[in-house]
């Protein structure tokens, strides 16, 4: 194997679809027409071991509340909101029926002729890894850590040899 290229998301489940939204819905939707939040949320211990001195120590499986005030729903199809939420749900191939995550809950409150407020609730999950840090604020198995995802390296290419007849 030749050099590994080291990658991971340093951001959250709520930060991403957040901004996969903002991107889908621009010029239109402003990131001061959008606010997010995690309530209600539970802590799934695991301990284990990623590789690289990195540990998985938790699952952490929240509600995720977006609000969108102002929603221009004469300009913008709320439709087609609905849809950017479930393709960013699909592609993500993020496990939801392994983990029983409940499917998004929409309310959409018409204001005005124009304007409509909002409310996206849905289930995330979010991993909670711990790398190693010395200055690090966990202590966990001996050791000092800082929460950061555990970097996966993933081959750049691979060199066989076929073995001759033997």
């Amino acid at each position: 194997m030749s050099q590994a290229n080291t990658q991971y998301q340093t951001k959250t489940q709520l930060q991403q679809l957040c901004e996969f939204l903002l991107t889908s819905l621009q010029p239109v939707i402003k990131a001061n027409n959008i606010d997010a939040w995690q309530e209600r949320g539970t802590l799934i211990l695991s301990g284990e071991d990623k590789g690289i001195d990195g540990y998985q120590v938790a699952k952490w499986k929240y509600n995720a509340v977006i609000a969108f005030e102002q929603f221009p729903h004469r300009r913008i199809n709320s439709y087609n909101l609905l849809a950017i939420v479930s393709a960013y749900l699909i592609d993500s191939e993020w496990p939801r029926d392994v983990y029983g995550l409940d499917d998004p809950e929409i309310d959409i409150d018409v204001v005005s002729k124009d304007n409509a407020t909002i409310l996206i609730e849905l289930q995330l999950m979010d991993d909670i890894e711990l790398i190693p840090d010395d200055n690090g604020p966990v202590q966990f198995n001996g050791g000092r850590y800082r929460v950061s995802l555990v970097p996966i390296n993933i081959a750049e290419s691979v060199d066989l040899q076929q073995r001759g007849d033997e």
